[in-house]
């Protein structure tokens, strides 16, 4: 009888212990339902409710409307008029002409020559300097690089010359030119992120010819840099900037620095949001800074705001200053490597159909 017996226990000693797996399972479900709806209600009495709230949507929003995703921004639920305020701060940025420089008389130029000649000598200067950036802001972090290059001359905007209908990789531009260092500079059609780069937006000059006459997107704004080695910003046509003495210009939005001037220092950083970014600017000395910051990448780098980039440069005593294209297509390489970290998935980062090069 002993093995009849313990046939008919076994059963339900298994029903048992399956009834309590599913009550605990129940139980811990229920659970992990209400920490997820506690958690839930909590952000969007936040998000919705308190001052910190709407700035963190403002700053959401910001960040989309500079994306090729800017119609999610409606999904931030701003009040229209302010998401309209944020849309026409983007658009239509404050564009304002560098102030040419003016030559100096003969009397004073022939002084300034007199002290340069009794100033001692000291080590040359290097061509191209590398500084790293390493910020920390409340609520966000950001890296990147610095690079200066003491000769303007010596920087150029190099263009595609492919014919596949795809621009080139920053290391491509950099084999083909034997470039020392290299920044992505303008924009370019870009659907869904799968822009090939094969044609700029806008203005651009190469070489002191007119490649192309037109600013695609309103807003944006030619970068150029002259014969003479100055570098200008502002509202010009192709013709104006040749008649300047321009030998490679772009354009792009928003300035940063104008005669000195920081476009940021009375806005609020949220209007652009936080995004990888590229800069070019120039010192008072004639030295060209080619600036990039990473982000998008939480475990490395956040990113930055445009007024971020902005007091980075005059910081550093930059006078004329203005954006290049960022997101995934911002990055830096210094003799051939890649010394920023790029957010494409790719990582020798996207097809460009121009740079800024040192060579």
């Amino acid at each position: 009888m002993t093995p009849t017996l313990t046939r008919t226990e076994r059963p339900k000693r298994s029903k048992r212990r399956r009834s309590n797996v599913i009550r605990l399972l129940l139980r811990s479900t229920a659970i992990l339902f209400v920490i997820v709806f506690g958690m839930a209600l909590g952000s969007t009495i936040f998000l919705f409710t308190t001052d910190a709230g709407e700035e963190l949507r403002e700053w959401a929003a910001g960040t989309l409307l500079t994306t090729q995703h800017d119609y999610w921004a409606k999904y931030t639920f701003l009040p229209a008029a302010k998401l309209a305020e944020l849309k026409n701060q983007i658009q239509n940025p404050t564009v304002v002409n560098s102030a040419p420089v003016v030559a100096m008389p003969p009397e004073i130029e022939a002084e300034e020559k007199a002290k340069e000649e009794t100033i001692p000598e000291t080590k040359p200067r290097e061509l191209v300097e590398v500084e790293d950036i390493n910020v920390k802001r409340s609520g966000y972090f950001f890296k990147g690089k610095i690079m200066s290059i003491s000769d303007p001359n010596r920087v150029h905007l190099v263009m595609t010359d492919r014919k596949d209908g795809r621009g080139d990789l920053l290391d491509e531009f950099t084999k083909k030119t034997n470039a020392i260092g290299i920044v992505n500079a303008s924009g370019f059609s870009d659907p869904d992120g799968y822009g090939r780069g094969s044609k700029a937006f806008g203005l651009v000059i190469h070489d002191g010819k007119i490649l192309q006459n037109y600013n695609a997107k309103g807003g944006e704004t030619a970068l150029a840099l002259l014969y003479d080695g100055r570098l200008v910003t502002g509202n010009y046509t192709a013709k104006e900037l040749i008649e300047m003495g321009a030998r490679d210009a772009m354009s792009f939005r928003p300035q940063l620095i104008v005669n000195g001037k920081n476009m940021f220092a009375d806005q609020a950083a949220k209007s652009w949001g936080i995004q990888p970014r590229t800069a070019v600017g120039q010192k008072a000395d004639g030295t060209i800074l080619f600036v990039v910051i990473d982000g998008r990448q939480p475990d490395h780098s956040i990113g930055a705001t445009m007024k971020d980039l902005a007091d980075l440069l005059q910081e550093r005593g930059v006078v004329n200053a203005m954006a290049m294209d960022g997101g995934s297509s911002s990055m830096m390489l210094h003799n051939g490597d890649a010394i920023t970290k790029t957010s494409c998935p790719y990582y020798r980062g996207r097809y460009l159909p121009n740079a800024w090069a040192v060579f």
